[in-house]
């Protein structure tokens, strides 16, 4: 309804983006029929593979202005949702991907991280920092090494599960910091993308070796529904011997899948630590492999 649109509206022009058409919403509900002729209704909110919302955009939008798809939460905040923007019949759509019902959007929201200015993954960086998987731009350090909590906020958020208004159970006895941060720990944690400890911890703070990240991206594959196709891939970087046995398999598929780069064409360096910025890129590799996001 109007009322509500032009909430969202104000909600994302104070945010310093635009909005490019009126919010859709979208619900899918199972209606079922007993053998008195009794139907009951049941609101299906959350799915296991995502679901496409194709929405045309209006005659005399730029294409090019379309930075990402938006879902918008109970309290009118937003999040991300894998979005593409495709050509047919000569007109111009978008391509909505998600796990979730709710309303949708798409929005002009263009932004440049200044210290990745002369960074190799500047292009990623900026486009990650514009679809608002990463949100904290102004204190970016792209070859600073990634903690447990960071790379679950951006997992999530590049997948579009994160919800504000979420409700999921605390599992972990060290989360008291960041709200939006635990949130997006304790929603990695329901998609099993990743795990705590047999003490109740999570250690959000722990560093992520490359392997590591190498399992969690496979997780994240099987959310997306990605397989590879290179299988000798890993066969390129002569010290996949030094993998752990336990990763081996999920390291292997990553690499097949082309979601994962080495450190150098031979050296894949699966005990060193991963950077903020070779998070990124994986993750943005891992969504235009899933076709949820434009190359």
């Amino acid at each position: 309804d109007e009322k509500t649109s032009e909430e969202y509206r104000k909600s994302v022009r104070e945010n310093g983006a635009e909005l490019i058409f009126s919010p859709v919403s979208f619900e899918i509900v199972a209606r079922t029929t007993d053998k008195y002729g009794k139907t009951k209704d049941f609101t299906i909110s959350k799915f296991s593979n995502y679901v496409e919302r194709i929405m045309e955009i209006p005659a005399g939008i730029d294409k090019n202005r379309i930075t990402t798809g938006i879902v918008f939460n109970s309290d009118g905040t937003y999040s991300h949702v894998p979005t593409s923007v495709f050509e047919k019949d000569g007109r111009w759509y978008a391509r909505v991907n998600s796990l979730t019902n709710s309303d949708y959007s798409v929005i002009y929201n263009a932004v440049t991280v200044e210290s990745a200015e002369k960074h190799w993954a500047k292009d990623t960086i900026n486009d990650m920092a514009s679809r608002m998987v990463l949100i904290r731009p102004e204190s970016f350090e792209p070859d600073k090494f990634i903690n447990r909590a960071d790379f679950a906020e951006y997992i999530v958020r590049a997948l579009g599960i994160y919800r504000e208004d979420s409700i999921y159970e605390n599992k972990f006895n060290d989360l008291n910091g960041d709200k939006s941060q635990t949130q997006a720990i304790l929603t990695a944690s329901e998609y099993g993308i990743v795990a705590g400890y047999p003490d109740g911890t999570f250690r959000p703070e722990a560093l992520i070796t490359r392997q590591e990240a190498m399992a969690m991206y496979q997780r994240v594959m099987k959310v997306t529904n990605l397989t590879g196709s290179d299988q000798d891939r890993y066969k390129n970087y002569k010290d996949f011997k030094d993998v752990n046995d336990w990763a081996k398999s999920d390291v292997k598929e990553v690499l097949s899948a082309h979601v994962f780069n080495g450190t150098s064409e031979t050296a894949i360096s699966p005990k060193s630590n991963l950077t903020c910025a070779e998070a990124l890129q994986a993750i943005k590799n891992l969504l235009v492999e899933s076709q949820l996001i434009n190359k």
